[in-house]
């Protein structure tokens, strides 16, 4: 067994009674039991205080040498305080030696450890010294022993695989055998609430873990499917790092009836190997009870647990434990797990991606491997509903790792008219009901009535039904189809999956609206030809989240020639007033005129690097998903409900030709070529109208949203302004043409970049790569700078392709325009941002498009 670390602190002053101490414990040093560090062991030129540092950390054992000249040190006591801070979390034992009378019972931390020699009693008060020492190594030897038994602890077999099951994950990786949890595990962010369960702040659950014995009572919510139990594995592993003996709890029967401390006892014995209980020390024994909502005497087992310095208690919701005596539960700390922000779902990605058996086999191109997480990252924020809302799944990691294996697994459904995406979707619909235990022969008989349920729901225009509401349901489909199943049985395991729900106030409801709009698009793909009416009200109105969702859900269900040709006549209709915008010279001369005043594109920096580029744009899109998440919970009125006509246009158009992008791209292999052309021209026009509609606002509104401008900026100027002047500062308020210079800039530039992002708006809407022969086909069909933007804009992102060449040879035609130029090195100075791209190359791209680098405009500026 690898020795103990002793680190003895002490005042200089009392250095004679190292020796005595090194003396009577030499027989620990000889059988190599311990290794004894003090800072006389720091040899010359070597950094004094991090070694010191370094040893303390490092320890198993702290031994303080108390006296007066101990407790009158600086450094002593911040030696002592730090050694207080590594018993806390890491259990290190702390030994205070007592060597004189001195005031050390005033120190409340001091006081309440255990000293020696017996009793405290200092050891120049006892009449032969050596017995004092001797007495010092026969406690300092039970304490060894303690912590000897607790480091060789070891796992029984069964819960160490336990502790790195994937369970369904474990053979589901096209590149590695077996996956374990370090494979795919990504610390969550955790909610953080304080006694009375209110909102105090967001932090990791790694920073949780680290400092997991900071807090004596912590509690863990998270929904079903979060990771709670994952969570509970890393706190066990970690828990074991710092020397503490963890025991999970988890009752298969939910109920954790009869006492507590029985079962952690049980628990302890399959968990662990060769050790009783009762030989280890009660305060390093941490309870981890998972599922604690469901027992059935929480005030019982919560008033058995104190027992615990420390205890973590798994629940489902942190505002539901319905107890009694509401002052237990406020004396834990409370966390709640949060789903997966974009920059978590990114590097959860990357593990996956990057799992391999092999090194040789993995992807070593870094475009390559861009390539293969930007197409994963769209495939995971599609099924979870990220591309067009606030989301339909919960972006939990196995919901995500679901989609992925499945889509790996499974990617060609054998049913060839679903989707391989929504054959993700069917998939786990099939996992939750086999994990219930439903059969195989009865699953049909489930999904019937969950699609007839659906389509009822959907009759009645509610995402909830009263009881009342269902037995009227329960009616008519006993009339209509034989039930082979008893419908209490049929209704429990629905429950239990959490397909459906029964919430508190006694109604029913699809537990995600992904579940709901796979079942109610099932049932209209199914019924198409007695529901057209419903077909068409749906089409004409796909400003509407649910109407867009279930119009995507139907094409993942079927290919009907009506949906299609019924969605291709809505798009048609769209601002049909307008022609599509082509961003040839003649069209947008007014613009040209004004591209002095924008700002210049320029290539990153050598500084810059993809990885942190890409770093950069996850995190604002964690702030953004985040505030959305926020405005959805708190009710924000949502774009639409109350808007003017032309937003409300520009939002079904939008959504319109989202919607026909994700037709195509989930049908790249099933739709004919025609079709697939024909939605692809119909859906980039819509754009492109919005577009022509926009130049029409910008022409006829110009000198207005300027004098709007300038008015607001001259009134945010003014309040600086009388501050600056009550300091005695001089004035900054601009000149009037300053100021109407100033805004004409911001009114263009904000033009041109509303231009700039809806053509990427396309890109990713309707671009992929498994449609690059049809890109390439509608796109030079149609031959115009808008059209030749949006295929470059695809290839660049889909295919990691730039073709400088082809780009420097189009934009010199002669109707190419200066704004359609501009866009055109603003993308492709973002391709070379977000993706690698050597410096040799990256200044061919920068003579060529005439595109200067940040570090050249900087110096040219200065």
């Amino acid at each position: 067994m690898k020795k103990l670390n002793v680190f003895i602190s002490y005042s200089h002053l009392d250095e004679d009674k190292i020796n005595e101490f090194k003396k009577h414990v030499s027989p620990l040093q000889t059988n190599e039991t311990i290794e004894i560090w003090y800072d006389r062991k720091i040899t010359a030129g070597a950094n004094f205080q991090n070694k010191i540092t370094d040893n303390l950390k490092n320890s198993d054992i702290v031994c303080l040498f108390i006296s007066a000249n101990f407790l009158s040190s600086v450094a002593c006591r911040e030696e002592k305080e730090a050694a207080l801070e590594l018993n806390k979390i890491k259990g290190v034992a702390v030994i205070p030696i007592i060597l004189s009378n001195c005031g050390w019972q005033d120190d409340k931390n001091l006081s309440s450890l255990l000293a020696l020699p017996t009793d405290a009693k200092p050891i120049e008060e006892h009449d032969k010294q050596n017995s004092a020492w001797n007495n010092v190594y026969e406690g300092l030897k039970d304490v060894i022993n303690e912590e000897i038994k607790v480091k060789e602890l070891e796992f029984q077999e069964g819960f160490s695989d336990f502790l790195q099951s994937v369970e369904m994950l474990t053979k589901a990786h096209s590149r590695k055998g077996t996956v374990i949890l370090d494979d795919v595990f990504i610390y969550p962010k955790l909610d953080k609430y304080d006694e009375v369960r209110e909102y105090e702040t967001c932090e990791s659950s790694e920073q949780l873990i680290n400092n997991l014995c900071e807090y004596s009572k912590i509690l863990i919510a998270g929904e079903n499917q979060s990771g709670k139990t994952t969570l509970c594995k890393k706190i066990i592993l970690k828990l074991r790092e710092n020397n503490f003996v963890p025991v999970y709890l988890f009752d298969e029967k939910k109920q954790y009836q009869g006492r507590i401390v029985n079962r952690i006892k049980s628990a302890f014995e399959k968990q662990y190997q060769s050790v009783e209980i009762e030989e280890i020390d009660q305060r390093r024994i941490v309870p981890i009870i998972d599922d604690f909502h469901c027992a059935k005497q929480k005030e019982k087992h919560i008033n058995e647990l104190s027992v615990y310095k420390h205890q973590v208690i798994i629940v489902d919701d942190i505002f539901s434990l319905n107890l009694k005596q509401e002052t237990l539960i406020r004396k834990f700390k409370h966390f709640k797990i949060k789903e997966l922000s974009p920059s978590l779902r990114n590097k959860l990605i990357e593990k996956w991606t990057n799992l391999t058996d092999k090194a040789e086999s993995g992807i070593h191109n870094d475009n390559a491997l861009y390539q293969s997480i930007d197409s994963t990252t769209e495939l995971i924020n599609t099924s979870l509903g990220k591309i067009m809302g606030s989301g339909i799944m919960p972006a939990y990691p196995f919901f995500i790792l679901s989609v992925l294996t499945t889509y790996e697994t499974f990617g060609t459904s054998l049913d060839h008219e679903i989707t391989s995406q929504g054959h993700c979707y069917q998939a786990l619909i099939y996992l939750y009901l086999t994990k219930e235990g439903v059969k195989n022969e009865e699953i049909d008989t489930y999904i019937n009535f969950l699609t007839e349920l659906s389509f009822f729901f959907y009759k009645e225009d509610s995402n909830i039904l009263t009881v009342e509401d269902f037995k009227v349901f329960m009616g008519g489909y006993l009339k209509k189809y034989n039930l082979p199943v008893k419908e209490e049985i049929l209704l429990s395991k629905l429950e239990k999956t959490q397909i459906i729900t029964l919430d508190s106030c006694n109604n029913y409801s699809f537990r995600y609206p992904y579940l709901y709009y796979f079942f109610v698009a099932k049932y209209i793909s199914e019924h198409i030809g007695d529901n057209r009416e419903v077909v068409d009200l749906i089409i004409k109105n796909l400003d509407k989240d649910e109407n867009a969702y279930i119009t995507i859900f139907i094409s993942h269900h079927s290919k009907s020639s009506y949906v299609l040709d019924k969605i291709v006549q809505n798009a048609s209709n769209l601002f049909k007033s307008h022609v599509s915008a082509s961003l040839k010279k003649e069209e947008v001369r007014f613009f040209d005129d004004k591209l002095d005043i924008i700002i210049k594109a320029a290539l990153p920096a050598t500084s810059s690097t993809p990885e942190k580029e890409r770093t950069n744009r996850l995190e604002i899109q964690d702030v953004e998903e985040e505030r959305n998440q926020l405005n959805e919970e708190n009710d924000v009125q949502k774009a639409g409900d109350s808007d003017d006509d032309l937003s409300i246009e520009i939002r079904r158009s939008i959504k319109t030709a989202e919607v026909m992008g994700r037709i195509i791209k989930n049908r790249a292999g099933s739709l004919e070529k025609e079709n697939l052309e024909i939605i692809f021209q119909k859906a980039m026009s819509v754009h492109f109208r919005i577009l022509t509609s926009f130049f029409d606002i910008i022409k006829n509104g110009e000198e207005e949203v300027i004098n709007f401008i300038s008015n607001r900026i001259n009134k945010i100027i003014e309040e600086k302004d009388s501050q600056r002047i009550s300091e005695g500062k001089k004035s900054i308020t601009p000149k009037a043409d300053e100021l109407e210079r100033l805004s004409r800039a911001i009114f263009w530039n904000m033009n041109f970049f509303f231009i700039y992002n809806l053509i990427n708006k396309i890109v990713h809407s309707i671009g992929s790569n498994k449609l690059t022969e049809i890109v390439k086909t509608v796109c030079d069909k149609e031959d115009t700078p808008a059209s030749f933007l949006v295929k470059h804009g695809i290839l660049m992102w889909y295919n990691k392709n730039l073709q400088v060449d082809n780009i420097v040879s189009k934009i010199d035609d002669d109707e190419f325009s200066e704004t359609a130029k501009k866009i055109m090195k603003f993308m492709v100075v973002n391709h070379c941002s977000m993706h690698s791209v050597d410096f040799k190359q990256k200044d061919k791209i920068g003579k060529k498009l005439g595109i200067s680098s940040q570090k050249l405009i900087k110096h040219k500026s200065t």
